[in-house]
């Protein structure tokens, strides 16, 4: 079975979505799915570490003003 998650942090960064989405991946995994995750890249992150699971797409900030 092939599964894509999609999330607006992913790791390096710290949070809890983003060790959530990491835990939940690497056990779908150990029980034979392939699993894709699509996160976010910001123009202001360090270098990230390839994994050949992770999509890594450009971010748009849209924020309303607030």
């Amino acid at each position: 079975m092939n599964i894509c998650m999609f999330t607006n942090t992913y790791l390096p960064h710290v949070g809890g979505v983003a060790r959530s989405v990491s835990s939940f991946a690497e056990d779908l995994q150990k029980r034979g799915l392939n699993v894709m995750i699509v996160a976010p890249t910001f123009p202001t992150d360090e270098a990230h570490v390839e994994d050949h699971n992770v999509l890594r797409v450009p971010a748009v900030q849209n924020f309303n003003g607030s």
